[in-house]
């Protein structure tokens, strides 16, 4: 996890909260937030905020993810009692898939 965390702090994230579940990072320039989940792929999930709209983002995602941990985002309902937070998920064979598509991330 050490490479991943320091991929995110060269591309100007900082950690705000760590869980079981997911870790938070915040952009220090726009104060966009995207969560780490502890898979076995690198799988980070985006604000539907940030994603809805953006035919490219759409496009690349690999479909909704749904958590209590992505507190920073708005929430749907699912398949539970009543609404939970979700966003879009993406996934990375590497850290330097994850390293260009954070990069690439701060200039849409």
């Amino acid at each position: 996890m050490g490479n991943i965390h320091n991929t995110f702090g060269l591309n100007k994230f900082k950690t705000m909260k760590e869980t079981s579940k997911a870790v938070e990072f915040r952009n220090i320039v726009n104060g966009e937030v995207i969560y780490l989940l502890p898979n076995k792929e690198i799988t980070i999930v985006l604000n539907p905020k940030k994603v809805e709209g953006n035919k490219e983002l759409e496009e690349k995602s690999t479909g909704l993810s749904h958590s209590t941990a992505l507190r920073e985002f708005p929430k749907r309902e699912h398949t539970g009692n009543g609404p939970i937070c979700y966003g879009y998920a993406y996934k990375f064979l590497s850290v330097e898939e994850l390293d260009v598509f954070l990069g690439e991330l701060t200039n849409l």
